[in-house]
């Protein structure tokens, strides 16, 4: 019996890897067909339209729910095929030791397949892997695999929150030796023109510099189309956060009527197509995107959920601030010699302390903080292990004269709130919602199709079948076999 098992088994895979596809997955963090749609219709995104009419469309809907709807969590999900309680993601940079199951870049370089991660996100750090390793921006070192590419995560953590070059890194000289390195690295004349037209724009008007944030992928998609080209990798990765990034700070500015808040003819004016603008970009690298694929590979856009307008009875809506420096926290809390801290998002940051009771003593210290009285704690503190994730605490009615408080101090003490924090600006007029994008298109795969009901557990056992590879039981979703044409079914079944 344990003989014939096997057979059947080493057949199965014989079948699996006779119809193996390559694999390249466009990470478009956010993307939601509620603006792909209408954009599609008034004719603005023909790469887009071109792969929902030649491809398999489906709307993943996101297992992970509110307050666990984020980014790094979802991804995880649709990276592993696995829920949270499984991969034990709970928030940006994470000690990587504490990931509870392996991401699909992973299962594919333990079976041999050549592997190119590029922005993946909580994918820090870099392994050695057959092809090339470049981690998320949010990663807390430039480290890359192989190290010759270590100028991109230079560049790229530099225009980030979670890093700040040390002060020999920002002189002209360090740059002009980072812009030689990149030229290398395959970042292209029209690119480099592309900048150059920007910074002219920003020169006669300060307000174009929201444009600033789509030149990121086209920068990294110089590099990442090199490396493809030169490594053609069987699973390879590309992920851009430029679209989420308009549509958390700008989605008032394009439909004002759907918030309470006013919105100025200026806000209107300036920002009112900063999303379109974001969706424009994505089309013009998904056609970029095609002309790196051969005829063995399957192109996958997807978003590991999307986002809607975040509708707020709050009278500021959800005003976005930061603290001001994280070294100066630290010594409030009298730890700064105990404890490192690096920002990850505008109004969050980790803590990483040097035991399990300064992790304790930290915690109980921020979640006791307060800004004028006790009911307005200042932040949020969550932990996994030795690491602590905080968030500044929203909708805190705050004044000029507003102090915080840290009950742990003996001495009474307590600090202006504008010391402290300070207001960006912004408000986020975009939030996260459970319905996520998927396009698959390339061979095996129908023409104008559509899967009615999914989730993001589904795409790894679905990528992982395309690549030939059996799914490991531990994934809890399912094979999306209904978007495969009926010639790679029977390429299956044979």
């Amino acid at each position: 019996m344990f003989l014939r098992n096997g057979r059947v088994l080493n057949r199965a895979m014989t079948r699996m890897q006779k119809i193996r596809k390559k694999i390249l997955l466009m990470e478009l963090n956010e993307i939601t067909w509620d603006l792909i749609d209408p954009m599609i219709e008034q004719g603005k995104l023909p790469t887009f339209a071109r792969l929902k009419r030649e491809g398999t469309w489906a709307a993943p809907m996101s297992v992970d729910l509110p307050p666990q709807l984020d980014p790094w969590i979802t991804w995880t999900t649709l990276y592993t095929g696995r829920p949270q309680q499984d991969h034990n993601i709970f928030f940006l940079q994470q000690p990587p030791e504490t990931i509870g199951a392996q991401r699909i870049w992973e299962i594919c370089h333990d079976q041999g397949l050549r592997v190119g991660v590029y922005g993946s996100l909580c994918s820090w750090p870099p392994t050695p892997v057959n092809g090339y390793y470049v981690p998320d921006t949010f990663a807390p070192d430039a480290a890359t695999y192989p190290e010759s590419l270590r100028a991109i995560q230079e560049l790229n953590l530099t225009y980030t929150r979670s890093i700040r070059l040390p002060a020999d890194q920002d002189g002209l000289w360090f740059k002009a030796q980072l812009g030689a390195k990149l030229l290398r690295l395959g970042l292209r004349a029209d690119t480099i023109t592309r900048i150059v037209r920007q910074l002219a724009r920003e020169r006669n008007d300060s307000e174009a510099r929201w444009q600033r944030v789509a030149l990121q992928p086209f920068v990294n998609f110089d590099f990442f189309s090199r490396l493809y080209r030169r490594h053609q990798p069987d699973f390879a990765s590309f992920h851009t956060n430029h679209v989420a990034h308009y549509q958390h700070s700008y989605w008032k500015a394009m439909q004002p009527e759907l918030f309470e808040q006013e919105t100025t003819n200026h806000e209107m004016r300036i920002f009112g197509r900063a999303i379109e603008h974001g969706y424009h970009t994505a089309d013009e690298l998904l056609k970029r995107m095609l002309g790196l694929i051969d005829d063995n590979t399957v192109l996958v856009v997807a978003s590991s959920m999307g986002q809607k307008p975040f509708i707020s009875e709050h009278k500021d809506g959800k005003v976005v601030s930061q603290v001001r420096s994280l070294d100066h926290l630290l010594k409030i809390l009298g730890v700064e010699d105990r404890a490192r801290a690096l920002a990850t998002m505008s109004d969050q940051f980790n803590i990483y302390p040097d035991t399990i009771a300064e992790r304790d003593f930290i915690t109980d210290a921020l979640k006791a903080a307060y800004i004028d009285s006790p009911d307005q704690p200042m932040f949020y503190a969550y932990t996994v292990e030795n690491c602590i994730t905080v968030n500044l605490t929203p909708y805190i009615e705050v004044s000029e004269t507003s102090r915080c408080y840290f009950p742990h101090l003996s001495n009474g003490k307590s600090f202006p709130y504008e010391d402290l924090v300070y207001n960006t600006g912004k408000v986020k007029s975009g939030c996260h919602d459970q319905k996520g994008t998927m396009l698959l298109y390339g061979p095996g795969i129908k023409h104008g199709a559509h899967v009615t009901a999914s989730n993001n557990l589904d795409v790894a056992p679905t990528l992982l079948t395309l690549l030939g590879l059996a799914v490991p039981m531990e994934m809890k979703g399912r094979v999306l076999a209904e978007a495969f044409s009926e010639e790679g079914a029977l390429q299956m079944a044979s």
